[in-house]
């Protein structure tokens, strides 16, 4: 249990400072990410994409941009969600219900700090609506595990 533990600790740890480095773009470099991801997520899609005019291909992929960008949100702080699950999981002197809260509640506080963060880099802000959808995919990973966990619990004893 111990060695889990510090792998996941290990992890978690790296994660957050993945975030944190993503966080530290700025605004133009972070546009650049997503926009590259788009790109090559419609290249699989819509094969003729080259083909449309550089005006055409911007047109093109601008509706995607907010949906990628809040994806990507809610995808890094669901795996930050499962990797604090894991972590706090460990610890079964804690009552559950008290890690599963302790879990959601690092979540959200790095979230919350992580927009500070973004302050202070050049043409990125701090939203109250990104801490939201970081909290979400965070509660949403910690909620789908604490199921698993549950059922697989029940089915021992079934």
């Amino acid at each position: 249990m111990k060695i889990f533990r510090t792998v996941t600790v290990i992890l978690l740890l790296l994660w957050m400072c993945l975030i944190f480095s993503l966080s530290a773009e700025n605004a133009d470099t972070s546009s650049d990410t997503s926009t590259g991801f788009i790109i090559t997520a419609v290249k699989i899609f819509y094969p003729d994409f080259n083909n449309l005019t550089e005006a055409e291909q911007l047109s093109f992929i601008a509706p995607y941009h907010i949906w990628v960008r809040k994806a990507a949100h809610f995808t890094l702080y669901a795996v930050l969600g499962a990797l604090s699950f894991f972590t706090l999981i460990t610890y079964t002197k804690i009552p559950l219900k008290l890690r599963l809260l302790f879990s959601a509640a690092i979540c959200l506080v790095y979230a919350a700090s992580d927009e500070i963060h973004q302050l202070f880099i050049p043409g990125r802000s701090g939203e109250v609506r990104d801490v939201l959808i970081d909290f979400c995919g965070s509660a949403f990973a910690i909620l789908i595990l604490s199921l698993f966990l549950k059922v697989k619990r029940f089915k021992k004893y079934s």
